[in-house]
């Protein structure tokens, strides 16, 4: 590796250090104040657990599947997400899932983006009105600013199977509903398809030990409840992973 590749690394390890946490999107989130519009007295600080939630898993780069036609090429929230990640997260292609479930990432690419991934069957852009009623950390100032930028994108979610915990951010929309904000921050229950309410990634589902249908308890999290663990430390090495493959690309003049 080049010298210049060296101190990159370093400047990009020392800023990570002085953070508790690396995962994508943290940094932006957590400084702001916003003004939410909060139904049934909900706070951002102790969200309600979603108990029994039927749980399927998809990964991007998916394809169609029996129930559903959509790609996954691309997210609700992210055009190129594909490209973005750095490839097909199959499940079925993974480093070492089942010899260490906490390392099951995809083996022939290190992904640039967060591999503990969910969808959650509600999109913001999509629905502003039920977004201003229902989303407790909704700011309608950064609605106004940019309406097309999602505010849901990348919150945390705790996920509990029997005795295990995983942490994951929400990056998509699924299963098959995208309008179900009564259930995703109410007190609904998901109605659709087994009653599933929950789509998680290779990643999640390996690390909890998942099988397609399985009923987990979930909730959202701050970014400052999220522990340590593979969903952070993966996120390190996404961004220095990320940035040295930047900097090679501008060198070599090319996209890699």
């Amino acid at each position: 590796m080049h010298r210049a590749s060296y101190e990159l690394c370093a400047c990009l390890l020392l800023l990570l250090s002085a953070k508790s946490i690396g995962a994508e999107n943290l940094a932006n989130k957590s400084s702001s104040t916003k003004t939410a519009v909060q139904p049934r007295e909900a706070t951002t600080s102790s969200f309600p657990v979603k108990r029994n939630i039927v749980t399927t898993y998809f990964w991007i780069g998916q394809g169609g599947t029996s129930i559903s036609s959509t790609q996954n090429i691309k997210s609700a929230w992210d055009e190129f997400w594909k490209k973005n990640f750095g490839g097909i997260d199959c499940p079925d292609d993974r480093k070492d899932a089942k010899k260490f479930r906490e390392a099951s990432l995809p083996k022939k690419f290190a992904p640039t983006l967060n591999p503990f991934y969910v969808a959650l069957p509600f999109n913001d852009i999509a629905f502003p009105e039920k977004s201003r009623k229902y989303v407790p950390w909704w700011s309608e100032a950064d609605f106004k600013k940019d309406h097309m930028e999602s505010q849901c994108k990348g919150r945390w979610v705790m996920i509990k199977f029997q005795n295990k915990v995983c942490y994951a951010q929400w990056e998509d929309v699924g299963p098959l509903r995208y309008d179900h904000a009564e259930y995703v921050f109410g007190d609904e229950r998901p109605t659709r398809y087994s009653r599933a309410g929950l789509d998680v990634s290779p990643a999640v589902r390996d690390y909890l030990g998942l099988s397609g249908l399985d009923k987990t308890d979930w909730k959202f999290v701050e970014d400052d409840q999220v522990p340590f663990g593979p969903w952070i430390e993966y996120g390190e090495q996404a961004i220095l992973y990320s940035a040295i493959k930047g900097q090679t690309a501008k060198k070599l003049n090319r996209e890699l």
